[in-house]
């Protein structure tokens, strides 16, 4: 299944990367989990009433300023931003690289709650899933 597929053809996105996104979004007790395209467009959104619109145009802008800060300080790829709020609730971006698709993995995670093992686990199972 390529994700290519499901951002121009506006598909039904695959029920185990649904399932993938909810079963992250309970075990880290996620706020919000968002699989998008690198350009910003949203594939997956748990809950689905949450407005993906906004997460994924956070997501084309931090992907756009960790491009920018690579180039200019000559780092390697990111594969992780996290912007962190006063009250301590994290916006975290996760780069997943799946043969010729790039998917960035979003999670909005409140104050106390680890992320990286969830986060971690989430990514393998998306990559096991498009493989």
């Amino acid at each position: 299944m390529s994700t290519k597929n499901h951002r121009t053809t506006g598909s039904t996105p695959s029920p185990s990367l649904q399932r993938i996104l909810e079963q992250a979004r309970n075990k880290g007790g996620f706020q919000v989990s968002v699989l998008t395209s690198t350009e910003g467009l949203p594939i997956i959104t748990t809950p689905s009433t949450y407005n993906s619109d906004l997460a994924s145009a956070m997501v084309a802008l931090l992907q756009k300023v960790s491009n920018e800060a690579q180039r200019q300080l000559g780092m390697s790829e990111v594969d992780e931003v996290t912007i962190r709020g006063r009250d301590h609730t994290r916006l975290v971006c996760r780069r997943i690289i799946v043969a010729e698709d790039e998917l960035i993995l979003v999670a909005i995670v409140p104050p106390g709650h680890a992320y990286r093992r969830v986060m971690n686990w989430a990514v393998r199972e998306i990559r096991r899933a498009l493989s």
